[in-house]
């Protein structure tokens, strides 16, 4: 299977402090990694870098065959990466629909030109894409909220409202900086499933930083382990539980206990 994203010999330093020092990965294409290890590790910075956030002090990031490593957020989102965010990030004075519409900023209902002159196109367009952003949010249990402010959402609403939010910017790619952070575990389970069915369904690929092993260990084909700044390991979670470097530096003796192991 082909990589959609690899990681090269990246370098990331702020000032005298090496957050990211000489890490290697990759990620196959229409899979689910998982990116963990200690805090401090480097891993919300890795995903700062590849999203564009962050600028790398040396080294490559390539995805779906494009070096990126040169181009701003909005160009990668373009492209198809797309990031969420471990504090979901909603327009609160927009309706839980005008959040998911407002996504798709390229459609031509929002072209003066198309709306004086073909008013019948754009009118077309615009309610193909709320009929889009509707199934959207009928599929994660929001479409009963789609005119409620997005301000009023439960804070595991608004996770949920995040992730529909990267579906309708149609991703070849999402990362996922702790998207279990903070939630029930009764969405833990509804969002696992989500972003399982999501993967299965259309292919889409992952990289998700994950604190929560039984959630790695559920939808993740694959795990890559960080530990100051580096690529320590990689593997399923089933290899690494026998790897002595990362028991030692971050699992440790919990890792039976929390996976069932």
């Amino acid at each position: 299977m082909s990589n959609i994203l690899a990681i090269s010999d990246v370098h990331v330093a702020f000032g005298g402090l090496k957050a990211i020092d000489g890490c290697t990965f990759e990620v196959e294409k229409g899979t689910i990694t998982a990116l963990i290890g200690p805090n401090g590790a480097g891993k919300s910075t890795m995903v700062g870098s590849i999203a564009g956030a962050v600028s790398l002090t040396s080294g490559s990031i390539t995805f779906d065959g494009q070096e990126i490593s040169h181009l701003p957020t909005y160009r990668r989102a373009q492209g198809g990466l797309i990031r969420t965010y471990q504090i979901s990030r909603e327009f609160g004075g927009m309706t839980v629909l005008e959040n998911l519409l407002v996504v798709r900023l390229g459609q031509s209902g929002e072209s003066l030109i198309n709306a004086v002159f073909r008013p019948k196109k754009s009118k077309t367009e615009t309610n193909a894409l709320v009929g889009e952003a509707n199934e959207i949010l009928n599929t994660f249990g929001l479409y009963r909220l789609r005119n409620e402010y997005a301000s009023n959402l439960s804070g595991g609403q608004k996770r949920l409202l995040e992730l529909s939010r990267a579906v309708m910017a149609k991703p070849k790619m999402l990362l996922l900086d702790e998207p279990m952070a903070g939630v029930t575990p009764a969405l833990i389970e509804i969002l696992g499933q989500h972003l399982l069915d999501l993967n299965k369904g259309s292919g889409m690929s992952m990289l998700l930083v994950e604190h929560n092993l039984e959630v790695v260990d559920k939808i993740c084909s694959r795990v890559v382990v960080m530990a100051t700044g580096k690529r320590l390991a990689e593997g399923t979670l089933a290899e690494l539980r026998s790897n002595r470097d990362v028991v030692e530096a971050y699992l440790g003796g919990e890792v039976h206990e929390r996976i069932g192991s």
